[in-house]
């Protein structure tokens, strides 16, 4: 059996972090575990409602992805990670961390956010772009990057389309062999 590995999905939100998750699973053979997936999931079976109502379907949405991801041994995870809880929580998965930072221009992620569709459990229709660019300004300011987890960090700018093959090649040889000399 292989070795526990996850391949965490680290970055602001708008800054493509489900994207490239997306594609580095496809091209690391991995399941990608997307937090929003499972999030949408429980709006869609247990109905959406204030903003009360989704802090508790997104922490339990939190719980179902550690769960999910503890049984997977090997994945690409993919979420809005809490620098003061997640990185105990993803250390008791075991295993190697691999985490890939997205990173790109506050302006870009407000306007992604602000362009994207959500599930309106979201509740992101009843923001004004002002307040999203605002929201997005205030999460930069505050924001202190990546997780830092102990192991390999690959900041990737994803201001533009991220060649996601080139991106999996520097990933394939640690998974391969556990370790970030392989890098």
């Amino acid at each position: 059996m292989e070795s526990a590995a996850f391949v965490v999905v680290s970055g602001l939100p708008g800054s493509g972090k489900s994207t490239l998750a997306r594609g580095l699973a496809e091209h690391l053979d991995l399941p990608v575990i997307d937090k929003d997936v499972i999030l949408e999931s429980l709006y869609d079976s247990l109905g959406v409602g204030d903003q009360a109502w989704r802090s508790r379907l997104s922490r339990a949405s939190d719980e179902i992805l550690f769960a999910v991801a503890a049984d997977a041994r090997r994945a690409v995870l993919d979420n809005w990670w809490h620098h003061d809880t997640s990185p105990s929580r993803l250390h008791l998965l075991g295993g190697l961390l691999i985490e890939v930072h997205c990173d790109c221009d506050v302006a870009v992620a407000s306007e992604r956010f602000r362009a994207r569709i959500r599930h309106p459990g979201h509740l992101d229709p009843h923001l004004t772009p002002e307040q999203v660019a605002e929201r997005v300004s205030a999460i930069r300011a505050s924001y202190p990057g990546p997780l830092r987890l102990g192991g390999p960090i690959l900041t990737i700018d994803t201001s533009q389309p991220v060649d996601t093959t080139a991106v999996a090649r520097q990933i394939a040889p640690i998974l391969t062999s556990g370790s970030e000399a392989a890098m």
